[in-house]
């Protein structure tokens, strides 16, 4: 979905602090094809703009946007949502596929995969996914 708008959403009124201050939700569908991986990191770099965690962000952004193109194999879609509250960012990478789990893998020397989850697992304060019948979530969390 070339061009596709995205949706931001605040949170609901309610008390605050600095640290539970009120979160910007960012969402927006692509396909889940190799051409909508760069569309992808660049709707991260739009909606976190000037952060300091933006760069990590689009980086891990797009490993999983890849992982979801080359391993959803049943999939048809890939939905980025990022949540920002304060300093910390949490972004959801959301395929529509029923097949497949996401899993570690061990690379070394020359291989050319299995680095993705290594460089979420470096950067990220948290990460992990979420499995159900309409789909997996992958997320990771990075607080600068």
């Amino acid at each position: 979905m070339p061009g596709a708008s995205f949706f931001t959403v605040p949170a609901p009124p309610g008390p605050r602090s600095a640290v539970d201050a009120t979160p910007t939700v960012a969402a927006r569908m692509f396909a889940r094809c190799a051409e909508e991986v760069p569309a992808a990191r660049r709707f991260v770099r739009d909606v976190l703009a000037d952060h300091p965690a933006c760069c990590d962000a689009e980086l891990l952004t797009c490993e999983l946007v890849t992982n979801a193109v080359q391993h959803a194999t049943d999939a048809a879609r890939v939905t980025v949502a990022v949540i920002l509250r304060g300093v910390a960012v949490h972004v959801d990478v959301i395929d529509d596929g029923s097949i497949g789990l996401p899993h570690w893998r061990e690379a070394d020397g020359h291989d050319e995969g299995g680095r993705g989850f290594q460089l979420v697992d470096t950067l990220a304060e948290r990460w992990g996914f979420l499995r159900e019948r309409s789909g997996t979530c992958v997320w990771f969390e990075i607080v600068p």
